[in-house]
């Protein structure tokens, strides 16, 4: 019952709700909503362009889990497919959870590939994104202590148990049996699954895969820096990819519908130590945010037609 209730897609609406009216509500919304609409025209679609370049190595990343030799026409249609995933990810509790579905649209292009092996791969692909995810938060934590950017020393102990906990896993995952021990137990047949996946897996392609991980973040973290000069807050490129990190790995937490609402209060909660405006903080998340949901529309546009 309790379980039931924290999954309930109403209950993440009305938190997405809550936390939009915390983030807003020390704001003028108006003048916010004015300052958003007066970014110069060609903003939208510059940004979209750059953060095409974050969709195409995810599409590279993919093709090479799923294919043995991977050609230029077969990335761009991995990328049509990760566009689509995103589309779908509006829909979803998390931007991520689009990747569950994304893999049938290339049925048709790739009939000879198993329907298995597309969707395992968007697993093991999700897991190396997010063990590179969580490698740079711990690293972007550790780096900002040093350089005295002030985070709660919980994080710094969570994150550092999450990154143990992956080293755990793939040691278990690629030293011993895992996947036998654990088919024992009924409730962890889908964990059964990836490490399945994950062992049956070429090592250097999942390496390869790791390394494009690690390029791809920091890629995707420099749109905020760019939304932040268009609206000319003084945030430096070092300012971002310290916070933007650990906020993107709590955005992967099923918490609010498509991250709105989360997102807001987070840029807040770090931005803000760095003595930058509220307003300013908010004009550029929810820009980000737009920016976002353009991005998925692609993946609309390309599903219709």
């Amino acid at each position: 019952m309790v379980k039931n209730i924290l999954m309930s897609k109403w209950l993440r609406y009305l938190f997405s709700a809550v936390l939009l009216f915390i983030a807003f509500k020390q704001v003028n919304v108006l003048s916010l909503i004015s300052e958003i609409i007066s970014v110069p025209w060609w903003s939208l679609p510059a940004l979209l362009i750059y953060f095409s370049s974050v969709m195409f190595l995810g599409g590279w990343r993919w093709a090479i889990l799923v294919l043995d030799k991977v050609k230029f026409r077969d990335v761009l249609l991995f990328t049509k497919a990760t566009y689509q995933g995103t589309f779908y990810g509006l829909f979803f509790p998390t931007p991520m959870a689009g990747d569950l579905i994304k893999w049938t649209s290339l049925l048709k292009s790739y009939p000879d590939v198993s329907k298995i092996k597309l969707a395992g791969t968007v697993l093991i692909d999700r897991v190396i994104g997010f063990s590179a995810l969580c490698v740079i938060g711990f690293i972007a934590l550790i780096s900002g202590k040093i350089l005295g950017y002030n985070f709660p020393n919980y994080l710094i102990l969570l994150f550092g148990l999450i990154n143990f906990g992956l080293i755990i896993f793939y040691t278990l995952v690629f030293l011993i049996d895992f996947e036998s021990i654990i088919k024992r137990f009924k409730k962890l047949d889908k964990f059964a699954e990836i490490v399945g996946l994950l062992r049956k897996a070429n090592k250097l392609d999942l390496l390869f895969v790791f390394g494009i991980c690690v390029l791809s973040e920091p890629l995707w973290m420099g749109t905020t820096y760019l939304i932040a000069l268009i609206f000319g807050l003084d945030l430096r490129i070092l300012d971002v990819l310290i916070f933007m990190p650990i906020i993107a790995l709590i955005l992967v937490l099923p918490i609010s519908i498509a991250g709105f609402g989360a997102r807001e209060t987070l840029f807040v909660y770090f931005f803000s130590q760095l003595g930058l405006p509220a307003d300013s903080i908010l004009a550029v998340s929810t820009f980000n945010g737009i920016v976002g949901i353009f991005s998925a529309l692609i993946g609309g546009v390309l599903t219709f037609f």
